[in-house]
């Protein structure tokens, strides 16, 4: 990828912290706590989602190499953001907003983990994967101790 095109995967992908950081705002300020913490985890599934589309999109670019393992791989995030979010949406006996922001962090985390073993060539991807994501697990910390 050239050096503009990274660049702008920069700019987007901080761009992308925006509703992280708003909602926690929100949530810290108490502004409708409730509601943003409810968004920050929806937004969160969502992007855990959009990283395995970025392993699908890689997939498919390599035609010369079996990729149906790491076509598998790929499913993993947009399973498990859904399984999130359908657990949340269901009428449960408890809250369990503690557990979906914990789960959710040490997924981002996971997911950071398995790139690096798989897009070691990918430096500069990596690095701001890292920034991307030590950000989003911290401020999914700061909502779970405002939320204990």
């Amino acid at each position: 990828m050239n050096l503009i095109s990274q660049y702008t995967a920069q700019r987007l992908g901080f761009a992308g912290l925006i509703p992280f950081i708003a909602l926690t705002l929100v949530a810290l300020l108490d502004l409708n706590g409730e509601l943003a913490i409810r968004l920050f985890i929806i937004y969160s599934a969502i992007i855990f989602s959009f990283l395995g589309g970025i392993h699908w999109g890689l997939c498919m670019a390599d035609a010369d190499n079996d990729q149906r393992r790491a076509l598998q791989w790929s499913m993993l995030p947009s399973v498990a953001g859904f399984g999130i979010l359908l657990i949340a949406a269901l009428p449960l006996c408890c809250d369990y907003t503690l557990a979906f922001l914990s789960i959710l962090a040490l997924l981002h985390l996971f997911w950071l983990n398995y790139e690096r073993r798989k897009l070691a060539e990918h430096s500069w991807y990596l690095e701001l994967r890292s920034r991307l994501t030590f950000t989003v697990v911290a401020l999914h910390v700061i909502l779970i101790i405002i939320s204990i």
